[in-house]
């Protein structure tokens, strides 16, 4: 009885050395705030789309120029009577098509703002993600490597005993069995970690990877359910927003068919000499509609606009989805990891203490101990991995409500380039 009591005593103090899982010291938000924006600010895509939301700004520029430059012709002739004449014309925007199409460039280049501040909720989504996971497979692997060394402690005290007669055969080959169990998922759990360190630096861009990676805040926010007006967040969520600006966009554009329906005059005035008398003259050209009305390219921007509805239409619906799901399994995970740091941690320290009392009065094997203690290894686990669901929860919230930047108090600025008027 007391050489079976020595070897619990050492697999008891052993495992009091197994942490409960803690993903971070951090109580703050604001390292890894300064992280998101560091490499929100440097990624090539996010870049890229700088790029092309000037190139955006330029056309509604060229949008916003008048259509028409005046015309300036000259025309001499020496015949038996010379005649020389100047003249210039000017065709005139008679129906605005230079407000149309500016309007349609505006709506085009909001819309596009709206798509890089999605892309950059995205982006930072997929960070906060990815340091999650890289948190969840550390401690994870940590976990992994103290069950390989207890285990393996345990093997060498079972050979130890074997020889001493204080232990049989089976359970010292169950001793092999478990050790080399926890050598694979050890391996694995190593494994998982190097795909998640990777996974963080193909997220950098042409950002160098930092010394450490910023740490997670220990405790997240409660969502305020009554508070939440579900409309609002959908009205403002950029998404959505980009959609409203593709259907100003489209409604543009068929004022602007509309207006290319109508002919534009053009007017010139026209001065010369033949021989030695004065020549002065007004032009009226009005092009004829006739042969092509341009009334197909109506009608092709109303069906656009009546498609462009629809998709808003659906992307409402959508976004409304996505939030009422992401919203239940956020407050659902939230409640679960209360009540596992509530009960959980206790729990296991419990159940430590309670093998060790069974190992003393000798009501517990060694097989049953190992058996025991590998689900306490397993709860731990669970523990880690319910903490790694959490923070994905989160993240996918903060997309879904497009509160992440509110969040990190990131400026949600898209791009320092600005439509001037």
């Amino acid at each position: 009885m007391y050489k079976r009591f020595s070897i619990v005593a050492l697999l008891s103090g052993c495992m009091l050395f197994i942490p409960v899982p803690a993903i971070s010291t951090e109580t703050s938000v604001a390292p890894l705030a300064n992280f998101v924006a560091q490499v929100i600010d440097n990624h090539p895509r996010i870049r890229s789309m700088d790029a092309a939301l000037k190139a955006s700004s330029a056309r509604y520029q060229a949008a916003d120029q008048a259509l028409y430059n005046p015309e300036l012709e000259f025309d001499t002739e020496r015949t038996d009577i010379n005649t020389t004449s100047l003249g210039i014309s000017q065709t005139i925007d008679w129906s605005d098509k230079r407000g149309a199409r500016a309007k349609t460039a505006q709506q085009t280049y909001n819309a596009n703002a709206a798509d890089a501040n999605s892309l950059r909720q995205q982006l930072a989504r997929n960070l906060l993600n990815a340091l999650s996971e890289y948190n969840t497979a550390d401690t994870l692997n940590r976990l992994g490597q103290q069950s390989l060394q207890l285990m393996q402690q345990f093997v060498d005290i079972a050979e130890q005993r074997l020889q001493a007669g204080d232990l049989n055969q089976v359970e010292l080959d169950l001793a092999k069995l478990a050790a080399l169990e926890a050598d694979l998922e050890s391996s694995e759990l190593a494994a998982r970690l190097s795909d998640a360190e990777q996974a963080l630096f193909s997220l950098l861009g042409d950002r160098p990877a930092p010394r450490v990676w910023p740490g997670l805040p220990q405790t997240l926010p409660v969502i305020q359910s009554d508070r939440l007006d579900i409309e609002d967040l959908i009205k403002t969520h950029p998404v959505f927003q980009a959609k409203q600006a593709q259907i100003n966009a489209a409604r543009a554009l068929v004022s602007l068919r509309q207006r290319e329906a109508k002919p534009d005059p053009t007017i010139g005035i026209r001065a010369g000499r033949e021989d030695n008398n004065t020549l002065t003259g007004l032009t009226l050209s009005l092009p004829l509609f006739v042969r092509n009305t341009y009334q197909a390219e109506v009608t092709e921007a109303h069906a656009q606009l009546t498609q462009t509805e629809f998709d808003a239409r659906s992307t409402w619906l959508d976004l409304k989805n996505r939030i009422l799901t992401a919203r239940q399994r956020y407050i659902l995970t939230r409640n679960t990891w209360t009540n596992w740091q509530q009960r959980g941690t206790s729990s296991i320290k419990r159940r430590i203490d309670l093998l060790k009392q069974l190992w003393q009065v000798g009501e517990l094997s060694s097989t049953d101990y190992l058996i025991q203690l590998k689900q306490t290894l397993d709860t731990q686990s669970a523990g880690i991995e319910l903490r790694g669901r959490l923070w994905h929860n989160w993240s996918n919230w903060l997309m879904a409500s497009a509160s992440i930047f509110q969040w990190l108090e990131i400026d949600e600025r898209t791009s320092s380039t600005d439509i001037q008027h």
